[in-house]
């Protein structure tokens, strides 16, 4: 009866969700239900179809061979693109930690102390908003222009707010308003001149939340957005926007463990096996991801 004074999901034009779901994904979302991901000892063959999508996902995105051959792509299915968001915002923070204790000779309490941030377009999603807010991170935010580039971040002016206690830069693969496409293949550019001229190490995370399944399947006129450019570090996607998931389900993909992922990783034993998780819960259903 409660399900009965929502509204109806085809009607809904303002979640960036896909409504629509054939018998065959319910039938699947409902055995997914009752496998929780939180123990790969229990439910290997569950990982292994999610180990599957993010090797895919990785191949669409060009992310470069696992170091050891055989192994895994570096990546995570997520409660949502906002998840995903989260994950590639601590490991680089984590990553920019690291750089910045060893360059001024601190120790972990005092480089504890100094907060750090990001910089990125003012077209952001939702999902930055809590980033900043729960994991102490500034925002520094970069006006785009709609009259000059169509709601694009400049390059120029993105990378211009970069300083020391910057983590990363974040491009945004389709944004909200119009889902222009900003110039990663620029700022990659420009990224790369900073660092060299002062001595820093920033990367870039793509949000592809809307045009992570959009970009790799049309012509992009020979421009580069994903890991074929050497400084993008991590990118993330939304399933249930055009990943055509009615499940809300998101998507985080890492260049590599050393450095990176391996800065969120937890280790776990005491489950029945060994496996490592990446992800903010332990618990969640396999019909998601």
């Amino acid at each position: 009866q409660a399900h009965l004074c929502d509204f109806s999901p085809r009607l809904n034009t303002s979640s960036y969700v896909n409504v629509v779901s054939e018998p065959e994904e319910r039938d699947v979302g409902a055995l997914g239900a009752e496998v929780n991901l939180a123990d790969a000892s229990v439910y290997p063959a569950s990982i292994k179809i999610h180990d599957r999508v993010v090797d895919m996902i990785a191949k669409k995105w060009h992310a470069p061979e696992p170091a050891v051959k055989g192994d895994n792509y570096v990546g995570a299915g997520t409660v949502g693109s906002t998840e995903a968001c989260l994950l590639s915002g601590l490991a680089l923070k984590f990553r920019w930690r690291e750089w910045y204790k060893a360059k001024h000779g601190m120790t972990d309490e005092q480089v504890q102390a100094v907060k750090p941030n990001i910089v990125i377009s003012s077209a952001y999603q939702a999902a930055w908003e809590k980033f900043f807010r729960y994991f102490d991170v500034d925002a520094k935010l970069v006006k785009a222009s709609l009259l000059k580039d169509k709601m694009a971040i400049n390059a120029k002016d993105l990378v211009s707010h970069v300083d020391e206690k910057t983590i990363g830069v974040v491009c945004i693969l389709g944004n909200h308003y119009n889902g222009v496409f900003d110039p990663v293949w620029e700022v990659n550019d420009e990224i790369e001149k900073v660092n060299a001229e002062k001595g820093f190490q920033v990367g870039i995370h793509v949000d592809a939340a809307s045009g992570g399944f959009i970009a790799p399947f049309i012509d992009m006129k020979g421009l580069k957005f994903d890991f074929r450019l050497k400084n993008v570090l991590t990118m993330s996607t939304s399933g249930h926007k055009f990943g055509e998931s009615v499940c809300g389900t998101g998507w985080v993909i890492f260049r590599q463990r050393e450095d990176l992922s391996s800065h969120i990783a937890v280790s776990v034993t005491y489950l029945g096996g060994h496996c490592d998780s990446i992800t903010l819960n332990f618990s969640r259903p396999a019909s998601g991801p």
